[in-house]
């Protein structure tokens, strides 16, 4: 067989000829994506859905324990109001209970003093008889210098006349470094220098005295002077003390 030059010589396979093959498998590749997808994206939904129960149920529950522990605090708090409100009503009644108990007691003293005094009074049994000073009472009057006294005096005796005269009353205390005393129609309005008195048992003598600025009380003076065959002159010092007003 004669061999002859040239090119080179390849070796020719026949394919028969399919148009729509390739087309085919395109489509088979297209319809298995689909469905992959579609698998996915149900696979996906439920695996969603089944989480979204989750979470609601959880976000349920948390909602609910957290309405426990709202109301469980509520209810600490009004116990905790009710026990304070217990402890202070207890309080203010025990407060109330001493101050009455207090009160009562002070009563109880003033009105033993009363029966003292009217006992001293109606049926003496002294062996000083006649005028007496019994106490002097002082108070604030709110204004500045200006001071309310209150002056009991009594009379002791076996039968029971009327005793008059006037009282005398002086002030010792200090201005500045200086001692000095104010007498009664230094401090009375009225520039009073006495005061008269009329009774049988007892008599209250009330009235203001006005210090000047700048003077410091110390002790106060009272001279009771009764008239008469009979009368008598009575000193009695009482400590420059306030009592309340």
């Amino acid at each position: 067989m004669a061999k002859v030059k040239g090119s080179k010589q390849y070796q020719m396979v026949v394919v028969p000829h399919r148009p729509l093959y390739k087309a085919w498998i395109f489509c088979l590749f297209l319809v298995a994506m689909v469905a992959f997808s579609v698998v996915t994206y149900e696979y996906g939904m439920n695996q969603g859905l089944e989480t979204k129960v989750e979470v609601l149920k959880e976000k349920d529950e948390i909602k609910a324990q957290l309405e426990d522990s709202r109301q469980l605090m509520t209810d600490m708090r009004q116990e905790l109001a009710d026990l304070k409100l217990g402890g202070e009503i207890d309080t203010r009644a025990n407060e109330e209970v001493r101050q009455t108990v207090e009160g009562l007691q002070d009563q109880i003293a003033e009105l033993r003093e009363e029966i003292r005094f009217y006992k001293g009074v109606m049926l003496p049994n002294v062996e000083e008889k006649g005028l007496r000073i019994e106490r002097l009472n002082m108070e604030n009057t709110g204004d500045t210098n200006r001071y309310k006294y209150s002056l009991l005096l009594t009379q002791v005796v076996d039968k029971h006349d009327y005793v008059q005269g006037g009282v005398e009353i002086t002030v010792f205390g200090s201005e500045g470094s200086s001692e000095k005393k104010l007498a009664l129609s230094e401090m009375s309005e009225e520039k009073l220098a006495r005061i008269r008195f009329r009774f049988r048992y007892f008599q209250n003598i009330d009235g203001e005295l006005l210090v000047p600025d700048g003077f410091e009380p110390r002790e106060v003076m009272i001279i009771a002077k009764s008239s008469g065959r009979n009368g008598q002159r009575l000193e009695k010092k009482f400590a420059w003390q306030l009592n309340g007003g």
